[in-house]
């Protein structure tokens, strides 16, 4: 209550000494969103959970993380073990998660029934082999993501540029905006899963040779313990090959292992590593904070 009166005295007093008073914006009202929130991007039907830092305000930008879930199904679960971790540290990230398509049968995706479900299927059909059309759900994910980049600026203050990583077959969307949009990054982790160029056009990628790529650091984990480690460990000495010829630079491509025993207690399986991942953002905005 006695915050309430002083900040009337105050506008009152800015008022009466002429001074203007901000005007109090819609997106600065909007309320935080709980994480088991679906929401939905203002100009594409894709879907996505949101998890604000406690300390967030509307009066600064905030560095964005985005997190895909691996496969639907996920229910949030991974966009939980990211925000515990953040707010364990007190770190200032936006988290993302959004309802991406490459890896599921859309059919089983309820919200995405109707239009998304129909036009997925007749890409499909169009095949004319009864294979999955890579393309079309690459152009989904594309176009929703950089939709929900776009809302999360305007929405939530979100900075320019975000931190991307994927795991797993989410793996596939990290790969696709390093590729295709590296000009909308500013990290990525490819966390236990491998390069398959869905979506992607060697031979007609953007910005070859720029400074959006130089600039661009990635990284690559995986645990010692993970089934994969072997085939994912060598698609990304693979795919490292085709990052350096596309302009990327080796000395911000690094790769860790996580080994049985460290220090971290972290376990070495097909997971997540938050940790390992947040350190590499705040990282990252500290080598290219001005």
């Amino acid at each position: 209550m006695k915050h309430t009166f002083a900040l009337l005295a105050a506008l009152l007093l800015a008022l009466a000494l002429g001074v203007s008073v901000p005007e109090t914006r819609a997106e600065d009202r909007r309320p935080v969103p709980a994480l088991d929130q679906v929401q939905t991007a203002t100009t594409h039907p894709m879907r996505y959970r949101l998890s604000l830092p406690k300390q967030w305000s509307p009066d600064r930008r905030w560095p964005v993380l985005i997190v895909p879930s691996a496969h639907y199904g996920d229910q949030g679960r991974s966009l939980a073990l990211f925000a515990a971790e953040r707010d364990a540290r007190q770190a200032g990230f936006i988290l993302v998660a959004p309802f991406v398509i490459n890896a599921d049968p859309v059919r089983n995706m309820a919200e995405y029934r109707g239009a998304v479900t129909d036009a997925i299927a007749a890409a499909d059909a169009a095949t004319g082999d009864g294979s999955r059309d890579a393309g079309a759900r690459a152009k989904f994910d594309s176009e929703g993501v950089r939709a929900i980049i776009r809302d999360v600026q305007r929405l939530y203050h979100g900075e320019e540029k975000v931190y991307l990583a994927g795991f797993s077959s989410s793996t596939h969307i990290a790969y696709l905006f390093l590729f295709t949009h590296p000009e909308l990054l500013k990290g990525a982790v490819i966390n236990s899963g491998v390069y398959l160029g869905r979506g992607v056009d060697e031979n007609q990628l953007p910005l070859p040779n720029s400074p959006a790529r130089a600039g661009l650091a990635v990284k690559f984990i995986v645990g010692e313990n993970d089934p994969g480690c072997a085939r994912y460990s060598e698609n990304w000495r693979e795919t490292s090959v085709k990052l350096l010829g596309c302009g990327h630079v080796a000395a911000k491509l690094s790769m860790e292992v996580i080994k049985k025993g460290n220090a971290a207690h972290l376990g070495t399986g097909h997971q997540w590593f938050p940790s390992r991942i947040l350190d590499f953002c705040t990282a990252t905005a500290s080598a290219t904070r001005p």
